[in-house]
């Protein structure tokens, strides 16, 4: 979840009571669309695209409304062509289909290495980066906006 961090409480008491709903939603989609775009190029840059479908699904989920903001996830929606849901093959290749082969006694036939490439949570600091300078870049936006 994306967080905006901003010093100096009372400047920012007065620029969120001048502020609506409305603004702080815009505030948060910014921040989503620049997460969205950090998980797209992941998956880009790590190889994962076969049909390009889970890709193309990558965004913000509904916008969801609290007493002190507003939050929304992105992550790949829906299903792809043959009925397989993108989120279960992010997770699936972010977390991996079990654990490490176990190599204390030789086999004939190893298993493979069945744990994930964490292409999504190993970019966690720079999706966090990139979120929190979409929000505060739209932040200074609309108040500069209220200002005039």
């Amino acid at each position: 979840m994306a967080t905006c961090r901003v010093s100096g409480f009372e400047l920012v008491e007065q620029q969120l009571n001048r502020m609506g709903r409305p603004m702080i939603r815009q505030i948060v989609e910014a921040g989503a669309k620049a997460a969205e775009k950090v998980m797209a190029d992941a998956t880009e840059e790590k190889g994962h695209i076969r049909t390009g479908e889970m890709m193309r699904s990558i965004g913000p989920n509904e916008y969801r409304e609290f007493l002190n903001g507003g939050s929304v996830d992105v992550y790949p929606q829906g299903d792809d062509s043959k009925g397989v849901r993108n989120a279960l093959k992010a997770y699936v290749t972010n977390y991996g289909k079990g654990k490490r082969p176990n190599t204390k006694w030789p086999r004939k036939h190893p298993r493979k290495n069945r744990t994930g490439d964490k292409f999504i949570t190993g970019n966690d600091g720079k999706t966090e980066a990139a979120v929190t300078e979409a929000m505060q870049a739209e932040s200074n936006r609309l108040v500069d906006e209220i200002n005039k």
